[in-house]
C-alpha cells in the first residue's frame, strides 16, 4: 500500500526568501532599525558624501530595512542600482537587484521577482570580464541567485525548474566545500523528486544529503536526511530499509521534541506504520498514533496533521472499526485541503470503508473520484512538465544570446586596433564561426528538450502503472463480483492502462513505429491509419511517435473532426507523414504563430525534417511532414 504525503520543502539557508509579508511591511522604527535610522540622519544632514560612501550607506539601509520595511528597502535598493549603473559598480548593482527581487517575492509578486533575479544574473555574467572581481565573488552571487530562483519556482510548484536552479547552486556549493548548505540543498532536491514520483533520483539525492551532513558532523543536519530516507522507504513499504535510518532521526527529534515538534510527529507516524505493517503490532501502532495525535496543535503544518489522521484511519481499519476509520479519513482529507494527487490512496481506502459499511453509492462516488483524479493528474502533470521544459529551453537560449553578445563586444575591442583589411577578414571569419556554433548549440538544446520530453513520458507512464495500478487492483478484490463499484473500478483500470500504454508504448520498443501507431490509432474510433513502403526500423522512432501522437491528439481534442486519416509512407530513405481531418481547421494566425504547432515544428526540425500545414477554417486541416531518415 502506498502512503502518499505532500512533501514539505525546506527553504535553503543561502537566501532570505523565508521572510514573511508581515515583516516586509511592518513598522520600520522598531529597535532592529536603530542603525539604519542613524544612517538616515547622516544622509539628510551631510551633503558632502562621496559617491562611494553614498552607495555603501544605501546598501546598508536596503539590507537593514529588508526584514522590517519592504518599501523602504526597495527604495534604497533602487538608489543603489541607479548609482551603481552610473559609476559601473557591478557587484553593488547585483546586490540592489537581488534585494528588489526579494522584496517582490515577499509581496507575492513572483513575476517581478524573477525579472529582478534575471537582471542580477546578467550583471554577474558581466563581472566575469572585469578583472576587479574575483571568481569567488562571482560564484557567491550566482549561488545566491540560483537558490533564490529555485525557491521562487518551488513556491509555485514548478518543480522541474526549481530542481534545475538548485542543481546550479549545488555545483558552486560543492566547489567551495560548503558542507551544511550542500547537505540541506540535496535534501530539498530529494524532496522535490519524491513529490514528483521519481524514486531513483529521490533516493540518490537523499543519500548525497546524508553524505554531506556526515561530513559536517552536525547532529541536527544528520537527522534530516535520515528522516527523509526513512519516510521514503516507508512510502514504498520497504520497512526493513526504513528501520535502518529511522532510529537516529527518532532519537534526535525525540530529544528536541519541543523545538522540532513537526519532525518528531513525522517520526512517530513512521514508527506507527512500521509497527502496523511490518510487525503486525496493532497495539503498538495505536500507541504511536495516539502520541502523535496528542502533539498536534494549531501551529502544526497541515501535511503532518493529515498524516497523523491517516495513521489513525489505518489503525482503525486494522481493528475493523469502520466508523472510526471513516471519521479519521474525513479528518485527513479536511486537513490536507482535499482533492490533491496525494489523496488518491486515501480515497481508495474510503471506497473500501464504505463497502464495509454497506454504502455502495458512497463507494461508487470515491471510485469515480479516483478515476477522475487519475486522468486529470496524467494530463496536468504531463503538460506542466512540458511547459517547464519550454521555460528551461528559453532560458538556455537567452543565456546563449548573452554569451554571444559578450563575445562580440570583446571581439570588437580587440579588432578595433587592427588594420581595416585584417579587421574585415577577422569579422567575416568570426561571423561564420559564430553562426555555425549558434546553430549547433541550438540543435543541442532542442535535442535535449526532446530527450527530456521522452523521459517525462516514460516516467509518467511508469508512475500511473506502478503506483495506481496496484491500488485499483487491490480495491477490486474487496468489491462484490458484478457490482456497480466493481464495474467502475474495472473501467478505471482499463483507462489507466490505456493512458499509461499510449504515452510511450512498449510495442514501440519491441515492434517498431508502424505497430505502435497502428495500436494507438485503433483505439480512437475516428482515426484511420495506413502504412506504405519499406517495413524497416528507423532511428529516433520514439521522437517520431511523439510528433504523430501530439498531432493526432490535438485533432481529436480540438478539431471536432468526424474523420481523421493518418498515413506513414517510407520510400527511398524519406519518411512522409500525412495527418488530415475534416474538422474546423486553423485560422491564419494559429497556423503561423500558434505555440502548439511551433513546438511540433521545433521537434521536426530537430530531426532535420520539414512540416507544411494546409488549413482553412471549417474546411479541415492537412499536415505533411517529410523526414530524411538517412540524415538523422
Amino acid at each position: 500500500m502506498i502512503y502518499p504525503r505532500r512533501m514539505k520543502r525546506i527553504a535553503i539557508i543561502l537566501s532570505m526568501l523565508a521572510l514573511s509579508a508581515a515583516y516586509l511591511h511592518a513598522d520600520y522604527t522598531d529597535h532592529r532599525n536603530r542603525h539604519v535610522d542613524s544612517l538616515e540622519v547622516v544622509l539628510q544632514t551631510n551633503n558632502h558624501l562621496s559617491d562611494d560612501d553614498r552607495v555603501r550607506m544605501y546598501k546598508d539601509m536596503m539590507w537593514g530595512y529588508l526584514q522590517t520595511d519592504g518599501k523602504r528597502s526597495a527604495y534604497y535598493a533602487q538608489q543603489v542600482v541607479e548609482l551603481s549603473r552610473r559609476y559601473g559598480y557591478l557587484n553593488s548593482e547585483n546586490d540592489g537587484l537581488r534585494i528588489l527581487g526579494l522584496v517582490s517575492y515577499g509581496a507575492g509578486d513572483y513575476e517581478s521577482a524573477l525579472d529582478y533575479f534575471n537582471q542580477a544574473l546578467a550583471v554577474t555574467e558581466r563581472m566575469r570580464n572585469n578583472k576587479h572581481y574575483k571568481e569567488s565573488d562571482i560564484d557567491d552571487n550566482l549561488s545566491s541567485l540560483y537558490g533564490s530562483i529555485g525557491n521562487l519556482y518551488n513556491m509555485q510548484d514548478k518543480l522541474h525548474l526549481a530542481i534545475s536552479y538548485y542543481k546550479k547552486a549545488l555545483s558552486i556549493f560543492e566547489k567551495y566545500d560548503w558542507k551544511e548548505s550542500t547537505a540541506i540543498l540535496y535534501y530539498n532536491v530529494a524532496e522535490l523528486y519524491a513529490s514528483m514520483g521519481n524514486r531513483t533520483e529521490a533516493e540518490l539525492n537523499y543519500r548525497k544529503s546524508l553524505h554531506w551532513a556526515l561530513l559536517s558532523a552536525d547532529s541536527g543536519l544528520i537527522a534530516l536526511p535520515n528522516k527523509g530516507l526513512a519516510l521514503f522507504y516507508i512510502a514504498s513499504a520497504t520497512y526493513d530499509s526504513a528501520s535502518a535510518y529511522l532510529p537516529y532521526a527518532y532519537d534526535y527529534y525525540s530529544a528536541h521534541r519541543d523545538e522540532e515538534n513537526e519532525a518528531f510527529i513525522e517520526c512517530l507516524v513512521a514508527k506507527g506504520r512500521i509497527a502496523l505493517n511490518r510487525d503486525k503490532n496493532i497495539s503498538l501502532a495505536s500507541d504511536f498514533a495516539s502520541e502523535a495525535l496528542g502533539r498536534i496543535s494549531n501551529n502544526t503544518a497541515s501535511e503532518q496533521v493529515a498524516s497523523v489522521y491517516m495513521l489513525m484511519c489505518e489503525v482503525a481499519m486494522s481493528k475493523k472499526d469502520w466508523q472510526q476509520a471513516l471519521r479519521f479519513a474525513l479528518l485527513s482529507v479536511e486537513a490536507d485541503g482535499g482533492d490533491t494527487y496525494s489523496d488518491v490512496g486515501l480515497y481508495v481506502w474510503m471506497a473500501q470503508i464504505y463497502v464495509e459499511l454497506g454504502d455502495s453509492q458512497k463507494a461508487k462516488d470515491y471510485i469515480v473520484k479516483v478515476h477522475n483524479m487519475m486522468a486529470e493528474f496524467a494530463t496536468l502533470h504531463y503538460q506542466s512538465g512540458l511547459s517547464q521544459m519550454e521555460v528551461l529551453y528559453e532560458t538556455e537560449k537567452k543565456q546563449l544570446q548573452i554569451e554571444q553578445l559578450e563575445a562580440q563586444r570583446r571581439g570588437i575591442l580587440i579588432f578595433s586596433i587592427m588594420a581595416a583589411v585584417i579587421l574585415l577578414s577577422l569579422i567575416l571569419i568570426f561571423f561564420f564561426l559564430w553562426r555555425s556554433m549558434r546553430l549547433q548549440r541550438r540543435n543541442a538544446v532542442v535535442q535535449a528538450k526532446l530527450e527530456g520530453e521522452l523521459a517525462e513520458r516514460v516516467r509518467i507512464s511508469r508512475d500511473l502503472h506502478d503506483r495506481l495500478g496496484g491500488l485499483l487492483t487491490a480495491l477490486r478484490l474487496t468489491l462484490s463480483a458484478g457490482s456497480e463499484p466493481q464495474r467502475l473500478t474495472d473501467e478505471a483500470i482499463r483507462e489507466m492502462r490505456n493512458v499509461s500504454h499510449h504515452l510511450l508504448p512498449d510495442s514501440l520498443r519491441r515492434y517498431g513505429l508502424r505497430t505502435a501507431l497502428a495500436d494507438y490509432c485503433a483505439v480512437l474510433k475516428t482515426v484511420t491509419f495506413e502504412y506504405r513502403g519499406e517495413k524497416v526500423r528507423l532511428e529516433h522512432e520514439d521522437a517520431i511517435y511523439c510528433i504523430v501522437y501530439e498531432l493526432v491528439n490535438n485533432a481529436v481534442k480540438s478539431a471536432a473532426a468526424k474523420k481523421i486519416y493518418v498515413l506513414l509512407e517510407l520510400s527511398d530513405g524519406t519518411l512522409h507523414i500525412c495527418i488530415s481531418d475534416d474538422g474546423k481547421g486553423f485560422s491564419k494566425d494559429e497556423v503561423n504563430g500558434g505555440a502548439g504547432l511551433a513546438n511540433v515544428r521545433e521537434r521536426v526540425a530537430a530531426l532535420k525534417g520539414v512540416m507544411q500545414i494546409d488549413s482553412q477554417e471549417n474546411k479541415g486541416t492537412t499536415i505533411n511532414i517529410l523526414i530524411n531518415v538517412k540524415q538523422i
